[in-house]
């Protein structure tokens, strides 16, 4: 049975029952069409759905008796003031060894005080403070990291903690996941800030989680309003404890058999080099897995230390760092997310100047070569998951800003068994090609994936031009990798999109899914079309 939008009647037939096709692509034309024959579904607005960029992990385990710690005074509850998010702070020596420091000084009360003026706090016995400044030897200024509230405390009522999981000085997932790396401690972790979601913290810890190929696992943790008590808002087994300081939670047993904590990482970490810069004779390049536009993928092992990590190594089309390469790489470090391959780092073979690329390794390639070496389309289920992921994936490039410019089904990564797909190769079309001029009707340019309003101008691209792309790539999914508008020639194609024509429904698809979904990515005009945010919440109501 197919799937369906739920609570979602349509009332109408759509576009392709009415006019059905013989079994070949073809085209139609919808530039004159508007959104509202679509009126029957309701587009939400991209601040609908909340964006968790964090990766978050979700287990379902058998339920365990929950205790609610005692609420905080009611003084605590007022509207939280959010202190500015610490960088961080990483030095490097004359030798070229990095220093990444973690730690800023934590106090917790040793008495509960209620203030007697504006310019104090009010706070309970073992709440946690982080050290603003010190204002003379008798007073400090601090955060009050259970309610965000800022002021002055005396002395005399607080203790520096030694013992805190806090390290707040560092908010980027990225560094903390190489910070992480570099330690090598199983269940060796830290609490921060976290990076995107602000008034909420994170659990960061070195764990392998082989479903989702990844090292690291992120545990979002949240203030609850009510009681200004922190807990785990996305764990189903622990969002009904309530911990009034992080001592208590790294500490509580419940959590302790939940999350497999060792040891909190130490207040700074070093690096023989520059945190992302990976020594080229640590690489052992074998076997070719890949080839495209961008470069040459390679199955490489990395020897670090006494561990051999299996990664992917791309070995790009450039020689030497420019300016654009650097400005991009260091876009590309800060793109952390569940649903995007994660970059370990770059490497420079120092005899050629060739760059590479050391990503995590998806054991079953691309998703287009994947699909079509399969015998038959895969289930519905199935394509709708890699939908999911991937518009999960973009909906958090659309939050922070960064257009990927060739979403298409070549640059989606599958993992082992093929249960889930990441997002590949961003930036790169910007880092290889912003020096060279080509024309709109070149083929290195992903014409059958462009959007109108690209064709004839490059610089426009935007999120928008990536949700065109993201149709299309749904309509290579239905396709089973093949290539969309068939085998037309690229000049035909640039011409008949940039004139408002855009593909037809592949045979297999639903019609409910062409009509809802890759039409509303195909809309003519770059603004008709939805933001990620809203696909991604689309794509959730569907069931099968």
């Amino acid at each position: 049975m197919g799937c369906i939008l739920s609570k979602v009647c349509f009332r109408n037939r759509s576009r392709s029952a009415q006019n059905k096709k013989p079994d070949k692509t073809i085209f139609i034309n919808i530039k004159t069409q508007n959104s509202s024959r679509y009126e029957q579904y309701q587009q939400p607005s991209a601040s609908v759905a909340s964006m968790p960029p964090e990766p978050v992990v979700l287990i379902h385990s058998p339920s365990l008796p929950s205790i609610v710690l005692p609420s905080v005074s009611p003084v605590l509850l007022r509207t939280r003031t959010l202190v500015p998010t610490s960088n961080s702070s990483i030095s490097i020596s004359r030798n070229g060894r990095s220093r990444i420091q973690l730690y800023t000084p934590i106090y917790v009360a040793i008495e509960t005080y209620s203030k007697t003026d504006d310019t104090h706090i009010s706070f309970e016995v073992g709440d946690e403070m982080e050290l603003i400044e010190e204002i003379n030897s008798l007073e400090l200024r601090v955060n009050h990291l259970r309610s965000g509230l800022y002021g002055i405390v005396s002395k005399n009522l607080v203790e520096l903690n030694k013992e805190t999981p806090l390290r707040l000085a560092v908010n980027d997932a990225g560094v903390i996941q190489q910070c992480l790396m570099q330690y090598n401690v199983p269940g060796s972790y830290l609490i921060r800030r976290s990076g995107t979601n602000p008034g909420t913290f994170v659990l960061s810890i070195s764990q392998l989680n082989k479903q989702h190929n990844t090292f690291y696992w992120h545990y979002l943790i949240c203030i609850n309003r009510l009681n200004n008590c922190f807990y785990f808002e996305k764990e189903e087994t622990l969002r009904n404890i309530f911990f009034s300081s992080f001592q208590k939670l790294i500490t509580d047993e419940r959590v302790c058999n939940f999350i497999p904590l060792t040891e909190i990482l130490p207040d700074s970490i070093e690096f023989e080099e520059e945190i992302w810069k990976i020594p080229f004779d640590e690489l052992k390049i074998e076997n070719k897995i890949g080839e495209g536009q961008f470069g040459e993928v390679f199955h490489a092992n990395w020897y670090k230390d006494r561990r051999t990590i299996p990664v992917a190594v791309k070995k790009l089309h450039v020689h030497g760092f420019t300016s654009t390469i650097e400005r991009e790489i260091e876009v590309m470090k800060k793109l952390t997310n569940l649903y995007i391959v994660t970059l370990y780092g770059i490497s420079q073979n120092p005899t050629t100047n060739e760059i590479f690329m050391v990503t995590e390794l998806m054991e079953n390639g691309d998703l287009k070569s994947w699909l079509k070496k399969l015998p038959k389309l895969p289930e519905y289920s199935t394509l709708l998951r890699f939908s999911r992921d991937i518009s999960s994936g973009m909906t958090y490039l659309e939050y922070r800003n960064y257009v990927h410019r060739d979403l298409a089904c070549r640059n989606i990564l599958l993992g082992s068994n093929g249960n889930f797909v990441k997002i590949a190769d961003l930036g790169l079309s910007v880092m290889v090609d912003t020096d060279r001029c080509q024309e709109a009707h070149s083929e290195k340019l992903p014409i059958r994936w462009l959007a109108p309003e690209l064709i004839d101008n490059q610089a426009a691209y935007s999120i928008k031009s990536d949700v065109w792309s993201f149709g299309i790539l749904l309509i290579e999914l239905w396709l089973k990798g093949g290539d969309p508008y068939d085998n037309q020639h690229v000049t035909w194609i640039s011409s008949a999109v940039g004139t408002g024509y855009v593909h037809e429904k592949p045979i297999d698809c639903p019609v409910e899914f062409y009509d809802f979904v890759i039409c509303q990515c195909l809309q003519y005009k770059a603004n008709d079309r939805p933001s990620f945010a809203a696909l991604r919440q689309l794509l959730g109501k569907w069931q099968c």
